[in-house]
């Protein structure tokens, strides 16, 4: 059995001068939900039994269009653990200005991403484990699942997938509306030993 982890759609954030999102509500622009229909077309045939979603606009109306694509019909969950980095005083400002005003915290982020925490919000460890969980509760169910999530969300994810540190993270590349394939066989038990000795 293989998990799902999709990227929600284009938002106007994600273009230039693109803007930290983090748990801001901004919703998905007309090619974000174009990309998001063309991929609920294109996984018809992958015998999807449930839809599990972060609880943050731009994802809920992602996981809304697949599941249109899909039939309509399919268990739709919201959980917010698949949400991207709580990013705090970052949130809705231009990544370029962040640049500019916060050069030595900003090189943290990109020089030491496994001790970084976003000021006034959560470390990519804490989003880590909190991902990692949802991914271990699906692999439990036994049932082939898209889990709609955000770059940052898949790319800790894809850190502990691939054997990798945290240091790893500006290494993992996303897209929006892309999809990355998880193998569930042995995943519960693996995450469940990582979680239990990162506590």
């Amino acid at each position: 059995m293989t998990l799902l982890l999709i990227r929600h759609g284009e938002t106007d954030w994600n273009r230039e001068p693109a803007r930290c999102q983090g748990w801001a509500e901004i919703g998905l622009n007309e090619t974000g939900r174009a990309q998001a229909r063309a991929r609920g077309r294109a996984l018809a045939a992958r015998g999807i039994e449930l839809i599990v979603t972060s609880h943050l606009l731009r994802a809920r109306e992602t996981a809304g269009l697949i599941r249109e694509e899909l039939g309509g019909e399919l268990p739709l969950v919201v959980d917010p653990r698949l949400a991207e980095t709580h990013r705090g005083e970052w949130e809705t400002q231009l990544f370029k200005d962040i640049m500019a005003e916060e050069p030595e915290t900003w090189r943290h982020y990109c020089e030491h991403p496994e001790t970084f925490r976003f000021p006034g919000g959560e470390s990519l460890a804490d989003q880590q484990r909190r991902v990692l969980a949802v991914l271990r509760d699906a692999a439990r169910r036994g049932r082939p699942a898209l889990l709609v999530t955000h770059g940052g969300s898949i790319r800790v994810a894809r850190c502990f997938l691939d054997g990798r540190d945290l240091a790893a993270f500006h290494d993992m590349r996303t897209s929006n509306g892309g999809v990355d394939e998880v193998p569930a066989d042995g995943l519960a038990a693996r995450i469940g030993a990582f979680l239990a000795g990162s506590t």
